[in-house]
């Protein structure tokens, strides 16, 4: 029995036993034996099976309501966002609550693989308890820490308030960075090469025939220079951030050509539709949420895409800009290619934030250097029945292998997402090419087994 087949019986079973298929024969049978036959089916069934259930008219007042609660709801987040900025924490505040944290986190004796546990050490705390970044940003360590304060889970437990955290707080950064992108060995000043995109047109269409790769997409972050990321973005910057780039769509041509639409703007059915089809981003992380990524939501949120959703920017999701290109097939060539024009179009009218060691910034240390993520969503059937030799390829060519879900998800029915592991030391083209490369050892092994299936 297959996957497929095995998964169709577990759910037969399922509403077997919830009830569901005896109820749904019952309300058949009623309709079978109704002697006047309804216009509307599927009306009659749904108030057989649920004669309490509202009606059409109760439904639709009903979900007008929700709207209406939802927006009340928004409205008073930002209210109450606003009242908390009108509210500034003296240096005994942030004291307190940056001693609270530490004490909660280095407490915890089941959750120990935080980087910033690690690294935190009584001696920087204390150095950097009361230090800030330059005013008006006056970003503390508490800014910075808040998220790994209360998640003693997250790996990394850090966030730079601005820019000039990675340097004001250095001797806490620094090492998570190094650590995390394995630079520990690399004693140079500047951990990340220039920006280099090479030659594109040696990235190349990897399954012309579609056999095997479903999607391929590139991401990048980017972050204005002159402002502060997330965790001290006030309001009227998340609507200027907002503002530049919007203005700098305008100048996009081509297949670049799109529409640039305001979160607050979009209904929530929309909205939903939207992310389901991957060209919006919604909220929800609860690591981001601590951080203070959702403040003044959906203020100064928006998406630019172009009609064949190829191309995208999302606008203060995390950072800045997050710029996204893709593809329903595995020319990883076309994705680039479009991908490296976006960039270059939106730098001739705005200027990013960089570091002369860390290379492009981003407000999360994981994402630093190049920002890029390469990926591709591909059916390995074969080879993902055998974890070990996928897990040896994949640290051989430098791969994250996960789920199409996302982070921590399982892969099913042999397709799962691949991507490069690595993000600084190297260059865009080099992170490019080496994806390229993964993928196509990782095509040529699918096809021994399949050669090796046939012959046995």
């Amino acid at each position: 029995m297959t996957s497929i087949e095995s998964k169709r019986v577990q759910y037969r079973k399922y509403l077997e036993r919830a009830g569901v298929i005896d109820a749904l024969s019952k309300a058949l049978i009623k309709l079978y034996e109704e002697q006047n036959k309804p216009e509307d089916a599927i009306r009659f069934v749904r108030k057989f099976m649920c004669e309490s259930c509202p009606d059409d008219a109760q439904y639709d007042l009903m979900k007008n309501d929700l709207e209406e609660a939802k927006t009340t709801i928004v409205r008073l987040e930002q209210e109450l966002e606003r009242l908390r900025g009108q509210i500034k924490k003296s240096p005994e505040e942030y004291q307190e609550l940056t001693m609270a944290g530490y004490k909660s986190l280095m407490d915890d004796e089941e959750n120990v693989g935080s980087l910033l546990r690690k690294y935190l050490t009584p001696e920087l705390l204390e150095e950097y308890m009361l230090v800030t970044t330059a005013s008006p940003v006056d970003a503390y360590l508490y800014d910075c820490a808040v998220s790994g304060f209360e998640h003693h889970d997250s790996h990394v437990g850090i966030y730079a308030a601005d820019p000039e955290s990675y340097d004001v707080f250095g001797k806490l950064f620094d090492p998570i960075i190094k650590e995390y992108h394995g630079q520990e060995e690399n004693d140079s000043d500047v951990l990340q090469k220039d920006i280099d995109w090479g030659n594109v047109d040696e990235i190349e269409n990897l399954d012309a025939e579609r056999k095997y790769i479903l999607s391929a997409r590139i991401r990048i972050a980017r972050n204005i220079e002159g402002l502060p990321f997330f965790p001290k973005l006030t309001e009227k910057q998340l609507i200027e951030v907002e503002e530049k780039v919007r203005a700098a769509t305008e100048t996009m041509d081509g297949e670049l050509i799109g529409t640039y639409l305001t979160l607050a703007e979009i209904d929530t059915e929309t909205q939903q539709e939207m992310v389901k089809r991957h060209i919006l981003f919604q909220r929800g992380d609860p690591y981001l949420q601590t951080a203070g990524c959702y403040r003044f939501w959906p203020t100064g949120r928006g998406v630019y895409h172009n009609p064949a959703e190829t191309f995208l920017i999302w606008v203060n999701e995390e950072d800045h800009l997050r710029i996204i290109s893709m593809a329903q097939c595995g020319d990883l060539g076309d994705v680039y290619q479009r991908l490296v024009t976006g960039i270059q179009e939106l730098e001739k009218n705005l200027t990013f934030a960089r570091h002369a060691s860390y290379g492009n910034l981003s407000a999360c240390p994981t994402n630093l250097g190049t920002t890029l993520r390469a990926s591709v969503h591909i059916r390995l059937p074969l080879l993902s029945k055998s974890e070990d030799r996928l897990k040896t390829m994949a640290d051989e060519l430098s791969l994250q292998i996960r789920g199409t879900g996302g982070e921590h998800t399982v892969i099913e029915d042999g397709i799962m997402d691949i991507s490069n592991r690595r993000r600084l030391g190297f260059t865009e083209f080099e992170l490019v090419k080496s994806l390229q490369d993964g993928i196509v050892a990782l095509i040529n092994a699918e096809e021994e087994l399949e050669i090796a299936g046939q012959e046995g």
